[in-house]
């Protein structure tokens, strides 16, 4: 792809009127490497390095895995900020503290919005936390114009796993997240994959909502603008 469609355009536009600090031509750079990579995307080592920006891969359910840039650090009530990942399809998943919290333009439907009223555990870093762990927060999504369903989650620490990533071989803790909604009598398991060099969380595989699809996560180049991403 040479060019920018004007869908595209009227997201850098959106985004560089809201502060973002990262020029027009960065973001269009960045639109063509996710062209690139989607789908089955393969990046070497060198080709994800080379890059300016952080990036990931991402998965649904047993789709094709795509390759996804971080297009913009947005400033949120809590103290890390809500990360916007784009692909090359217009798809955006937005993480805080790695937990996908918003995403837009997936054809089965979105997560629309993710309401907590204490601390994430991703964000504490679930290796320095007792388990078992419970938190809650609540959830929006559609189709449907679901709002407000309280999620209760239960952590607890899994077994130690060696994973490949890209082809790089990482020591990990295993920790699954156990969801109810009691509302609707609904529960799924998400899982995460912390490093034991860094505890940060470096794969994940989240459930967005009940009858959405479940999003594979795997972090390539970290963002280096907090703690957690």
């Amino acid at each position: 792809m040479t060019q920018i469609n004007q869908a595209i355009l009227a997201i850098c536009i959106a985004l560089a009127s809201s502060g973002c600090t990262q020029r027009i031509q960065d973001l269009s750079d960045s639109f063509k490497f996710a062209y690139q990579g989607f789908p089955d995307a393969e990046k070497s080592w060198d080709e994800i390095n080379a890059l300016p920006y952080a990036s990931l891969y991402a998965q649904l359910d047993n789709g094709p895995r795509g390759f996804m840039v971080l297009a913009f650090a947005e400033p949120s009530q809590h103290p890390s900020p809500n990360l916007k990942w784009l692909s090359g399809k217009h798809e955006m998943i937005v993480t805080r503290n790695s937990r996908i919290v918003k995403t837009v333009n997936f054809a089965e439907g979105n997560l629309t919005a993710t309401q907590v009223n204490s601390p994430d555990p991703l964000s504490i870093g679930l290796a320095t936390i007792q388990m078992p762990h419970k938190w809650s927060r609540t959830l929006d999504w559609q189709p449907g114009n679901h709002s407000g369903y309280r999620a209760d989650s239960t952590f607890k620490r899994g077994e130690p796993q060696t994973i490949a990533v890209n082809g790089t071989h990482i020591d990990t803790v295993q920790y699954h997240e156990f969801v109810t909604l009691p509302t609707l009598n609904v529960n799924f398991t998400n899982h995460y994959w912390i490093t034991k060099e860094t505890g940060k969380v470096i794969k994940s595989y989240q459930h967005l909502a009940p009858n959405l699809p479940a999003v594979t996560l795997t972090h390539l180049k970290p963002y280096q603008g907090g703690a957690h991403d």
